[in-house]
């Protein structure tokens, strides 16, 4: 049997609202777009004014008796054909014309209310959303809610066709964590809300200190309180990602390694920046730290605290970690502490450590480390340089002595020739007329005598046994 015209309108409805049902249960938009569609055609259709809808949003309730007064005034207005004023509204109102109930439905002449104008399927209205077939006009406790509507609690801000989640996805996939991003809510919330794009806001939030609403007030972005300073007085500042991948990795090296919370202090982090320290570079300085804490040399910490490099009270930590020290200083002090170390290690061989000493150690070093030599490299030049020294300083002293009389050398300038010889590849006249001397007497002395070991401490100042 054929089917009359308001049984089919009445089984169109039936079919579009059980559609809607299926699409408010699975949060799926395109198909409430899809029954808002098709809702729309059976609306134009004579129906009987629906009934207020009565909110279970509290927001909402103080607009109910403003709804309905509107929904009464509206009928009113209902035109079957376009406005003459559609662009040019009624001087001095807040009123514009909008089209209801998709492609041939009525125009109506509604208020937009302060917070800005209508909005249409899924519309956020201050924290609440609004799914269905209908139109929420304005925003906040200024909305008017004009008829069949679902009310959704989100947290999501009025933007224009903009959404919260969408720009945090977008934050997370650029390889920020959820921290830093649900800390800023707020801000972003504040962005989207001006009408900035996804773009302008990303920019603003990672790039920018702040930023001035349209109501003059100011936001200071959170990204900046956390990460963005670090640029303060940079020449070249730091990417955003830089920046957060630093602070975040040096965050999980001081946990790695059990170290003081005082080398994440906002002053530390600057200075590291500042001397282009990367996470990697602190994981090694903290893992060298460690590794001379169990070999346990005191000569190293001896040196260091000798050369200057680490105060009377600190430790090795203090040393490697220091934030004010740059990546190619450190590896020259470190160097340079090896270096001496060897030296001290030395010292009942006559070699000397005093202050004019470690200044000379210094230019050694930055001999060697010229050369291309490593830290490990020149501990063990040192090592054997001073070894050897140690093995001719004092029969040096005697050959100056012998040979020199009351010019000779003193061990202070003995010592300083023969590590020119050792690390340097470069021998004094002085020195080598010395070795000749000492060679020609021995050859000597072992000519005349048979039996007896001739030394230089046989020789008295003026060469004679």
């Amino acid at each position: 049997m054929a089917q009359t015209a308001a049984q089919k309108a009445a089984a169109l409805k039936k079919a579009a609202a059980a559609a809607l049902k299926r699409a408010q249960a699975a949060d799926n938009s395109s198909e409430i777009a899809a029954t808002a569609r098709r809702r729309a055609v059976i609306d134009t259709a004579p129906t009987p004014e629906p009934a207020p809808v009565v909110s279970n949003t509290p927001r909402l309730d103080a607009v109910k008796a403003a709804t309905v007064v509107k929904r009464a005034a509206d009928v009113s207005l209902k035109e079957s054909t376009k406005p003459a004023d559609l662009d040019n509204p009624p001087a001095g109102t807040y009123y514009q014309w909008h089209v209801f109930a998709g492609g041939g439905g009525e125009w109506r002449l509604i208020k937009t209310g302060s917070f800005g104008g209508v909005t249409g399927n899924g519309a956020v209205v201050g924290g609440d959303v609004v799914v269905g077939s209908d139109v929420v006009v304005g925003g906040g406790d200024n909305a008017v809610v004009v008829g069949d509507t679902t009310i959704k609690k989100v947290t999501d801000p009025t933007g224009p066709s903009t959404n919260i989640t969408v720009l945090k996805s977008l934050l997370k996939g650029m390889g920020f964590n959820s921290g830093i991003i649900d800390s800023s809510s707020s801000f972003l919330m504040n962005l989207l809300s001006e009408g900035l794009d996804y773009d302008n806001a990303v920019s603003i939030f990672l790039d920018s200190k702040d930023y001035t609403l349209k109501s003059g007030v100011k936001v200071t972005s959170p990204f900046y309180e956390q990460y963005g300073y670090l640029n303060e007085g940079m020449t070249n500042a730091k990417s955003a990602s830089e920046l957060y991948n630093f602070v975040e990795g040096s965050k999980g090296i001081i946990e790695k390694y059990g170290l003081s919370s005082k080398f994440l202090s906002q002053d530390s982090l600057k200075k590291y920046v500042k001397n282009n320290v990367t996470a990697k570079d602190l994981d090694e300085r903290a893992n060298a730290a460690r590794l001379k804490a169990i070999n346990a040399d005191p000569l190293y910490v001896q040196s260091l605290k000798m050369l200057g490099y680490l105060g009377s009270n600190a430790d090795l930590t203090d040393f490697y970690l220091d934030p004010a020290i740059g990546k190619e200083k450190l590896e020259t002090n470190r160097s340079t502490g090896a270096f001496t170390a060897e030296a001290l290690r030395r010292a009942n061989a006559g070699i000397k450590t005093d202050r004019e000493d470690m200044m000379r150690f210094e230019k050694l070093t930055a001999g060697l480390q010229a050369k291309g030599l490593t830290e490990a490299e020149i501990s063990q030049t040192a090592s054997t340089g001073f070894q050897n020294i140690a093995n001719t300083l004092q029969s040096s002293v005697g050959l100056s002595n012998i040979f020199e009389g009351a010019n000779a050398a003193s061990t202070q300038t003995i010592q300083t020739e023969l590590e020119a010889e050792q690390f340097q590849g470069t021998e004094s006249e002085r020195r080598k007329r010395l070795k000749e001397l000492g060679t020609n007497i021995f050859n000597q002395s072992t000519g005349r005598s048979t039996g007896r070991t001739t030394t230089y401490s046989n020789y008295s100042s003026a060469g004679q046994i």
